[in-house]
């Protein structure tokens, strides 16, 4: 088994590989998890001389799909040829929500839904060549009828290992999975349920144990709120709970560093009050945190799905500064239904943030597969934002990769267009590759 890892996906490799681990049937299969093309080609063909199927995995989002598609196609290419032909398999969150998209492209398999028991499950079908399509979440397309038994259930954290116990590349740990806000743009509670599920803290601990074991220097934790952790709602944090956890990891982490509130373990607006930040300012190490606005205009705030104002926003800020920490908040330009006036409303509010001590960290909206607005069109930041936040990344401002993000979204939607048209994956991606993103496109949603 090949899987190619990136900087992308390492956190959905570890809990997969991790899942292998501790299956009966795949507990001593070895995986080679390998960071570039030219690895899987040599060990693919390697495999495939000695009379075994390689099987090459992926995981990606939707962001990165057309990066992913190029690589599939690539391999299908150099590979073609091999004795044993190879099968390809996708997961993530971007098949979550696409499964037949995916498959589409060339895929053989792919993993609706969570992973940790369907992959493990997947790969055990394929030991004793049986069926995979029985295992629900496991899905293909046979003469274009997608076969399926439906999406991989949600699994209980606390049955399997965040990383695994053989493979040491990985270091974060995964403390809460869902979400009740339902921001419709984010694939969180859609793909992953909108509520939270927490593993519990004698497990976080056990893991972080092992971390300290291995000589990691720094404890990360991936959570879409990290003061929800032991809470059911949001932005209601269950501080004892909290203190509890933090003050054992800080014995636990034996002087190593503690990182909770900044990435990928952010803050929730309305989570942040003067209690739990000087309960972080106790115990963490991160200087900083990072918290989603995503917008300045309390009208576009409720369209999106954010159960916070922009006033919510504003004081959070001022609490997290109060306590010393640096404060980075999430902005997000072209949003549906974004109008100018809530373009400048976004740029006077960063601008305001700014001037309070904060700094802006900006994205562009991306449709995602599986939530409400996955299926609308990509938007293009105005010609007048986008000279604005130009001009703010040189004073400072604003940092962020939302130029990038933008071109992304609009490329991935001709590839859409062109591969709808041919039915020609290779030369939807040769041509998305060449397009060029239009003037400003709004939508009106």
């Amino acid at each position: 088994m090949l899987i190619l890892s990136h900087k992308f996906n390492k956190n959905s490799i570890a809990a997969l590989t991790g899942a292998l681990q501790i299956c009966p049937e795949t507990a001593e299969l070895e995986p080679s998890v390998l960071w570039n093309r030219e690895d899987i080609v040599k060990e693919a063909a390697k495999a495939s001389e000695e009379g075994l199927l390689p099987v090459v995995c992926f995981s990606f989002t939707t962001l990165h799909f057309l990066d992913t598609v190029k690589e599939l196609l690539l391999l299908k290419k150099q590979l073609a040829k091999l004795p044993v032909p190879p099968l390809y398999i996708a997961g993530g969150a971007h098949p979550s929500g696409s499964v037949e998209e995916t498959l589409g492209c060339g895929f053989d398999y792919a993993v609706k839904g969570e992973g940790e028991y369907a992959f493990p499950a997947l790969t055990a079908a394929l030991i004793n060549e049986t069926d995979p399509c029985e295992i629900r979440g496991v899905c293909r397309l046979e003469n274009g009828r997608l076969v399926s038994k439906g999406r991989a259930q949600a699994v209980n954290l606390d049955d399997y290992p965040p990383f695994p116990e053989r493979l040491i590349k990985f270091s974060y740990i995964e403390i809460t999975r869902g979400c009740p806000v339902a921001c419709r743009y984010c694939q969180t509670s859609y793909i992953q349920g909108a509520r939270y599920r927490h593993r519990a803290p004698e497990k976080v601990l056990g893991y972080a144990e092992r971390l300290v074991s291995l000589g990691v220097k720094d404890l990360r934790f991936i959570t879409p709120d990290c003061l929800s952790y032991g809470s059911r709602d949001v932005g209601r944090p269950n501080l004892p709970f909290l203190e509890k956890f933090l003050s054992d990891m800080k014995k636990c982490a034996d002087g190593r560093n503690i990182h909770f509130g900044s990435f990928p373990s952010e803050v929730f607006p309305t989570s942040v009050t003067e209690e739990s930040m000087e309960l972080l300012a106790a115990y963490v190490s991160n200087g900083n945190m990072v918290i989603g606005a995503q917008t300045g205009s309390d009208r576009l705030m409720r369209h999106i799905g954010r159960s916070h104002t922009v006033d919510d926003v504003r004081r959070a800020v001022r609490i997290i500064l109060g306590n010393g920490f640096a404060a980075n908040v999430d902005f997000m330009f072209g949003l549906p239904g974004e109008t100018e006036e809530d373009e400048e409303e976004s740029i006077r509010f960063m601008t305001e943030l700014f001037s309070m001590g904060a700094k802006v960290h900006s994205h562009t909206f991306m449709p995602l597969a599986g939530t409400p607005f996955g299926n609308l069109p990509p938007v293009t930041v105005s010609p007048k934002t986008a000279a604005t936040l130009e001009k703010l990344a040189g004073y400072g401002i604003q940092y962020g990769s939302w130029k990038a993000q933008m071109e992304k979204s609009n490329r991935l939607a001709y590839f859409r267009k062109v591969f709808a048209e041919t039915g020609d994956a290779e030369k939807a991606v040769t041509e998305s590759d060449n397009y060029s993103v239009p003037p400003l496109q709004r939508c009106s949603l």
